[in-house]
Parts: C-alpha cells; structure tokens; sequence
C-alpha cells in the first residue's frame, strides 16, 4: 500500500510560515523540530517581565490555499535535507512583530 504526501505548515506564534510535505504526521513533526533548531537564532522571541521567551512553534496539516502555494512557488524555498520547505512570510520580518505566548513543537 503506498500512501501520498499531505501538506504540513508550521506556524510560528500563530503565524503560518513554512510549508512541506511528508507522509506521515510524526515525520513532518520531526521536520519541524530540525527545521527549528536549524533556524533558532531567526525566530522571533518575546519579552515578559524582563524575561526573553522562546517561539511557540506548532506543525499542523495545511489549509487548502497553503497546499496551493506549495506547488505554485518557484522562488521562496529551500531545502532542508531532501524536503522542499515553501516560505510564506519573511522569518527577519516575522521578528520585528512577535507574540507573547511562546512554546515549542
């Protein structure tokens, strides 16, 4: 039985950022995990009472506009070992307008 790819998004602070496609939820989980540490320094932190909160960064199955842009962009990707990860937004721009409740995957 072969199974087909789904499209999975990450969101950062509730903010969808990245999209790619993997088989199986707990895969696309571990592609945001290596996706994130590989990334850490980029992503948005908070402030609260003086202290810096990390993101909170959650994967989840994409909405059918986000499954669209996938296999329409030709310019905002890269490769993060062999998955195409699509950009929906710019992670510097994501920076500058960060949330307050930070978790991670």
């Amino acid at each position: 039985m072969s199974y087909s790819n789904s499209t999975f998004a990450i969101e950062i602070n509730g903010t969808p950022a990245v999209i790619f496609q993997a088989k199986w939820h707990s895969e696309a989980d571990e592609i945001c995990q290596g996706w994130t540490r590989y990334h850490w320094e980029q992503l948005p932190r908070t402030e609260l009472r003086g202290y810096e909160l990390p993101p909170f960064v959650k994967v989840r199955l994409a909405r059918a506009d986000e499954r669209a842009r996938y296999d329409t962009e030709v310019e905002s990707f890269e490769f993060y070992g062999e998955v195409k990860i699509v950009y929906l937004i710019d992670l510097d721009a994501l920076q500058q307008t960060s949330g307050s409740d930070d978790r991670i995957c």
